[in-house]
This record gives structure tokens, sequence and C-alpha cells, in this order.
């Protein structure tokens, strides 16, 4: 199964903090995208689909949220439930991840337990490449005000690219080294993205979107080590 990543032009929308701040972090988050290659979207027409939102109680929103529309989680899989709802810390990403076939056309999801997915398409059979590709269609980056206090909008705005381009991902590097995910954590907090973030996104970005996660992460990993 490859890696999610964006495909659709990006929009950065914040919500949360004082407008000057705002835009500041819109306009870095853009600038991170822009440095990676991705589409922008037009910011004076666009509809916002990375948001970052600064809230008082993250855990709380979440938890109401399923409760009041519990359908809008339903794609997500198990192991994505458990990391949404079932892991503390101030800072949470909900990822919206569509399928969809090697040259975009959609996967409908079963709507059975004993129909499979489908879609339809011609192309050349391959044991290196899967015939679809995981589009992230949305990205909420929730982060509890409390533990913004202390940082810069660069810092802020250097996390949320890093979460709302590749969710979770990034953590199943094998040898990952600093990276501003740490940014809430005990230990070092980067001033911005770090060389091993820009390696993992610019390797996202850069290879094919239906590459096996596998390949994907291995060359990350080889990129970070220095051995390419």
């Amino acid at each position: 199964m490859p890696l999610a990543r964006f495909q659709d032009p990006l929009c950065p929308g914040i919500v949360g903090v004082q407008q000057a701040q705002a835009e500041d972090m819109v306009t870095l988050i853009r600038q991170n995208a822009a440095e990676l290659g991705l589409r922008l979207a037009d910011p004076q027409t666009c509809e916002p689909n990375l948001i970052v939102a600064v809230m008082d109680d993250p855990d709380g929103y979440l938890d109401g949220l399923r409760k009041r529309k519990g359908y809008l989680f339903a794609w997500l899989g198990q192991a994505e439930r458990e990391a949404l709802f079932d892991t503390s810390g101030p800072a949470h990403t909900w990822t919206r991840v569509f399928t969809r076939s090697r040259d975009g056309l959609p996967v409908y999801p079963s709507q059975s337990l004993t129909d499979l997915p489908y879609t339809q398409m011609e192309a050349a059979h391959s044991l290196i490449y899967v015939p679809t590709r995981r589009d992230i269609i949305s990205s909420m980056v929730l982060i509890d005000k409390r533990a913004v206090q202390g940082l810069s909008v660069g810092q802020v705005a250097a996390y949320a690219t890093m979460r709302g381009l590749s969710g979770d991902q990034a953590e199943r590097l094998a040898a990952p080294g600093e990276s501003i995910l740490g940014l809430f954590g005990q230990g070092a907090k980067p001033a911005g993205l770090t060389r091993s973030d820009r390696i993992f996104l610019q390797t996202l970005y850069s290879t094919l979107p239906n590459n096996p996660a596998a390949i994907t992460l291995s060359l990350a990993d080889s990129r970070i080590a220095g051995n390419e």
C-alpha cells in the first residue's frame, strides 16, 4: 500500500490564533510546500484542505465530534483510530485519505462484507508498483493551546507542515534523526523543519504516488543516512 500524500492544490487555513500570526503561519506553510514542489491553491478563493486548529481541549473536541458525527471517521483503519482517539498528547492529526487508481480514478469502497473495492483502468502489470495511490483529501492538525506557549510561529508552522502533509507516516522511518515531530516532547525543539524532515517530505512527494510504502520509506531512510 502506498504512503498517502496530497495531489490536489494545497490550501492551508489556521484557526484559534490571532490574525497576524495566522497569516504568518499560512505563509510559512505555503513556502514549505512550494519548496517541495506541491501545487498551491489561490489563497484568495480556495477552501482550506490543511487546517491547523489551536484550541483548549483537542481531546474533548475529537470525542464530541466522534459522538455527533461518527460517519466522518468511518474510513479510518484500526491503527489510525487508535492513533487519533487513544493516543495521549497535546497534538493530534486527522487525515482523510481516499484511494484512487494510479491515474486518479476513484476506487469505490466496499458496500458489503463480500464485495471488494473496485475501479476500472488499463495498465501494464508490474512487480514493483501498485495500481492504486492514496490521496490526502484533507488534513487537520489539532494542537492544545497550552502546548504552543513559548514556541515561535515558525516552529508551529513547521510542525503543521510535517503533520499536515504526511500524517503519522514519518514515524515509520527506521532512523528518522532529529525531527520537528518532537516539538511537544521533552527533547530538542528544532526551529523549523530539520534535515530529516525535509528529506522525508521530498522523498514522499518526488517519487511515484503508487510506490509501495516500503520502497518510499527505504529510500528516505537511505537518504537520511547519507547513502545517496
